[in-house]
């Protein structure tokens, strides 16, 4: 007995690749969207904690800009 198996390469039209690369783009976007509110979530959540406790996990105080008086 013998199988033959033929395979064609099928032709998509442009639309359908325009769906694919639209829908590709839509959940790359969608999730950047959600990493990047998860990372201010969790930004704030750290900068509510009291300093004591920043301090004591290694969490950087920030930095001072304004500049000091020489009073």
């Amino acid at each position: 007995m013998t199988l033959v198996i033929e395979h064609r390469q099928e032709r998509r039209a442009t639309g359908a690749r325009l769906g694919h690369s639209l829908a590709h783009l839509v959940r790359e976007l969608s999730g950047r969207i959600v990493s990047a509110w998860e990372r201010s979530r969790q930004e704030r959540e750290m900068e509510s904690m009291p300093y004591d406790l920043r301090k004591d996990i290694g969490f950087r105080a920030a930095t001072n800009t304004a500049p000091k008086s020489t009073r």
